[in-house]
């Protein structure tokens, strides 16, 4: 894989930002279409002690007994946010998030510098973060700016996982999560002209062949590795059109373009869907060309489940095809699941 040579530029660029001043910003970004700042932080001097224990609680069960420094809570929030510093085996900003409603600590974020990772994280889960990053070709791609250590209270509140580590670098995050075996994912964008050509015009072909008049152009691309996968995946900037790619295998996993989807709305899909669209039959000798060349994968003695527009293509010890449709009956979307789920 060839390095990103705007990798570097990248890198420089985010520290420029960063490191402006304050006024120079306000200059340059203009104030005429914006009303002006208010500040709404005010300092954590006085927080209240019950709530101080709780948050202080929260940060030594992440990081042990440290230097915890509160430096501002803003109360503008709903739930507040208080920010402040730990100091001990390195450094780090934290930010938690407080219910004053029900007296209880939301979430807490630890941002440490990426060059501190080995302060921070005990051994034997830097071994087996050593280990997963082998399994990328080429493990010094991944560059580590900063680590953040997060853990949350509420399940109700969208976080991709409740309790994690996630290294991020330029435009690459890996996640640990904590509280399932610290189960490592890890996804790095690349420009389409720095990945692989002969994996790019299988993307674009296979665009192609599904059929859908209407596509967008590839503008970059992930190597996503979550488990045993290992998956190049194809994205215009709306995520309309990928494509998933096994990086070992070359073999394409999942097509979608949803751009021929033709529904108006929830209940327009639910009344053009309420009945099958296309009979078992129908949808076999649609999806069984659309399998050979996409695929690979002939359908012959497939079985086939309908569920709204969704159709199920399967047989016993072989790879099972999932195909979705739209009002007139063209499939938009195919996914190859393998018997052994393992995709790469």
């Amino acid at each position: 894989m060839k390095r990103m040579a705007s990798m570097v530029a990248l890198i420089a660029a985010i520290t420029l930002i960063l490191s402006a001043p304050l006024a120079l910003a306000s200059e340059v970004s203009g104030t005429s279409d914006f009303p002006p700042y208010v500040d709404t932080r005010e300092s954590a001097e006085h927080l209240d002690l019950k709530v101080k224990k709780q948050l202080t609680d929260e940060l030594v069960q992440l990081v042990g007994k440290q230097d915890i420094q509160f430096t501002t809570i803003d109360k503008s929030f709903d739930p507040w946010v208080i920010d402040g510093t730990v100091d001990g085996n390195a450094r780090a900003d934290f930010s938690q998030r407080y219910d004053a409603n029900h007296n209880r600590v939301v979430s807490t974020l630890l941002m440490y510098n990426g060059a501190d990772l080995n302060k921070v994280m005990d051994n034997s889960l830097r071994l087996k973060l050593n280990a997963f990053l082998k399994t990328f070709e080429d493990e010094d791609m991944f560059i580590k700016m900063f680590v953040e250590r997060f853990k949350a209270n509420d399940e109700d509140q969208g976080h991709l996982y409740q309790n994690y580590w996630v290294i991020v670098g330029p435009s690459q995050q890996l996640y640990i999560d904590v509280d399932n075996g610290n189960r490592m994912s890890a996804s790095l964008q690349y420009k389409i002209e720095d990945s692989y050509a002969w994996l790019t015009d299988i993307a674009r072909n296979s665009i192609k062949r599904l059929g859908i008049p209407t596509q967008k152009a590839f503008d970059y691309t992930l190597f996503a590795v979550e488990g045993k996968d290992m998956l190049w995946q194809y994205r215009d900037d709306e995520n309309l059109n990928y494509v998933h790619i096994g990086s070992k295998t070359g073999k394409v996993w999942r097509i979608t373009n949803e751009l021929g989807i033709d529904w108006n709305n929830e209940a327009d899909f639910k009344k053009s869907f309420a009945k099958p669209k296309l009979s078992k039959s129908k949808a076999l000798s649609i999806a069984t060309p659309k399998a050979k060349s996409i695929f690979g994968l002939q359908l012959k003695g497939y079985s086939v489940r309908i569920q709204d527009n969704q159709y199920t293509f399967t047989k016993k010890g072989a790879t099972t095809i999932i195909g979705e449709i739209n009002k007139k009956g063209a499939f938009y979307s195919f996914e190859a699941i393998p018997v052994n789920g393992v995709r790469n």
